[in-house]
């Protein structure tokens, strides 16, 4: 019994994962017949992947980190090739910066109105938990923590950012996260 409710829990999310980001925030919403609680979750964290892309691989504060080369394709012919295709870097291609998505992200950040020590910490865990993670990103919170104005920068905050935004330890940043995830969830739901 335990493994078949496991299964459908993932098959719901799977499905919710491939969602549109508004049929996704409709169901995430308690008022809403077919409400389920993990689309809530799947929502939040949609958000805020969407976010980190924007302010970082779209919006190119992240030079030189992108999850793609800019030269990977020179030489190639038209649909060369047997390695499947970064979605990101096809967008780039057609000259496309930022999804419709994005900003339906963004402006779910906006209207939640968190806390930016908050909101710059979910969006340092929505950076890390990206598989294709390199570069800076890779360093484990306790060294992020210690040069934070670096990592705020990287995600669109302005100079000087570390005297107003300070974690102690990596710990911080993750307790301060968890409350900025909890805080959309609960907007979600709304």
């Amino acid at each position: 019994m335990g493994m078949a409710v496991k299964k459908e829990g993932r098959m719901m999310r799977d499905m919710f994962e491939r969602m549109p980001m508004a049929r996704l925030r409709e169901i995430a919403r308690e008022s809403h017949e077919d409400h389920d609680p993990e689309a809530a979750r799947v929502f939040v964290n949609r958000v805020l992947d969407m976010e980190v892309e924007r302010r970082t691989w779209f919006a190119h504060e992240n030079l030189g980190y992108q999850p793609f080369s800019s030269t990977a394709k020179l030489g190639e012919s038209p649909g060369g090739g047997t390695a499947k295709a970064d979605p990101l870097a096809m967008a780039y291609d057609r000259g496309i910066r930022i999804h419709s998505a994005h900003e339906e992200a963004r402006q779910f950040l906006e209207y939640a109105r968190l806390r930016p020590r908050n909101l710059l910490a979910a969006l340092i865990q929505a950076a890390k938990t990206d598989r294709r993670v390199n570069g800076p990103w890779g360093k484990n919170y306790d060294q992020i923590a210690a040069r934070i104005g670096y990592y705020a920068q990287m995600l669109g905050w302005p100079p000087g950012i570390d005297v107003s935004i300070e974690y102690k330890k990596g710990q911080a940043i993750q307790d301060a996260g968890k409350q900025a995830r909890i805080m959309l969830i609960l907007l979600a739901k709304l």
